[in-house]
């Protein structure tokens, strides 16, 4: 019996490592699965925020339009900060949420694309990006074959 020698490392050629580029300063990030769990819970707590908004409970009825105000600037906040905090885990440099913040003339649009983008990064890198292409395809080509199939059923119908 002969042994069969496999250098899987040659063959993987896996490679998480970036350079990151990003309000004037650079970071290098290794996209691995701590950072891909923080991006994941930050874009649902995001996620989470925006649909609290977007509720009308019945505590958000009941105050006065002040108190709303004082509501949403304070849960702003809330995401601001947990958005730069999660930024200088990611980017591996404290005060880097905060830098991209006030590079960006503070603006949480600025964060949130940061993490949209970091987030696609990392599923391009990990082919969690073409597997999901691939399961979008397969429901449109699903739900094409259905409705191709409703019409002819339904033409059929109509000639009786």
């Amino acid at each position: 019996m002969s042994a069969i020698n496999m250098d899987l490392d040659k063959r993987f050629n896996f490679d998480f490592k970036r350079k990151i580029i990003i309000g004037g300063e650079t970071y290098n990030v290794i996209f691995n699965d701590a950072v891909d769990q923080s991006l994941l819970d930050l874009q649902l707590e995001v996620q989470d925020f925006y649909d609290q908004q977007t509720k009308n409970t019945e505590k958000f009825e009941e105050m006065t339009v002040a108190q709303r105000k004082a509501y949403l600037a304070g849960q702003q906040k809330r995401v601001v900060k947990d958005c730069e905090e999660m930024l200088d885990k990611v980017l591996g440099k404290k005060g880097a949420g905060k830098h991209i913040y006030d590079y960006y003339n503070q603006q949480s649009y600025a964060l949130f694309e940061t993490i949209r983008v970091l987030r696609e990064t990392k599923e391009k890198l990990d082919g969690t990006a073409k597997q999901r292409e691939r399961q979008k395809h397969e429901a449109r080509v699903t739900e094409y074959t259905g409705r191709k199939k409703r019409v002819k059923t339904h033409a059929q119908s109509k000639k009786k």
